[in-house]
């Protein structure tokens, strides 16, 4: 892998390139997204897994009350470290990692902006695992409750997929999840509007008590 002679690329040329938010400004531009609409966020984590210099970022999301709602949002992305040197040095910058002085000057990559993305994951947990399945056909049924449901908070073409994880022993068969998840693919060609993510939780998060009358987990 070539870099430039003195170790590290060349800040001036990256100051012209488009900016990039580090992983904090993120994180935090998100966090302070979801506190603007009124929600509730619990442990919030940053990890970092050492040998791939790769970032994650999760929290809790609850619709703010007191007592907490049962119902409530894992949210999460994960920062690579490509991303880290795209923050530090801008978009475009990246192509000094793979070619010397010479091969970079002719390299589309100097015509052709990369864009760096991150996908926003929510996972939106639905019940409480235990629930004993009697009949396969409950599943289809929860499934469409849902979607039509939750999807009211989403457009038509991006409703969320639903998950339902079912472990069986011996003759009884158990659902041990049952979840709805949506992600946001953000390529930062523009400055991201974060207080959609946000609003579409809080959305969500509304409707999901109308499932309690609906399903029996």
């Amino acid at each position: 892998m070539a870099v430039p002679s003195s170790g590290q690329p060349d800040a001036d040329a990256g100051a012209d390139r488009v900016s990039f938010p580090s992983y904090e400004e993120f994180a935090s531009d998100l966090l302070e997204a979801i506190d603007g609409s009124g929600l509730s966020i619990e442990d919030v984590r940053h990890h970092v897994e050492p040998g791939l210099g790769e970032r994650r970022f999760e929290c809790t999301i609850r619709l703010a009350g007191d007592p907490p709602s049962r119902y409530h949002v894992h949210l999460s992305f994960t920062w690579d470290a490509l991303l880290t040197f795209i923050s530090a040095y801008g978009p475009g910058a990246d192509c000094e990692l793979y070619h010397d002085d010479e091969e970079a000057q002719d390299c589309p990559h100097q015509q052709l902006t990369p864009q760096p993305f991150v996908d926003v994951e929510a996972e939106f947990v639905l019940g409480d695992g235990g629930y004993e399945l009697h009949e396969m056909d409950e599943v289809s049924s929860w499934i469409d409750t849902v979607q039509s449901l939750i999807g009211k908070a989403f457009s038509e073409e991006d409703r969320p997929s639903v998950h339902v994880g079912i472990a069986v022993l011996g003759t009884t068969t158990l659902v041990e999840k049952f979840t709805a998840e949506h992600s946001w693919f953000l390529d930062f060609e523009k400055k991201p509007d974060l207080g959609v993510i946000a609003r579409q939780i809080d959305s969500a998060l509304r409707l999901v008590p109308q499932l309690a009358d609906r399903l029996p987990i």
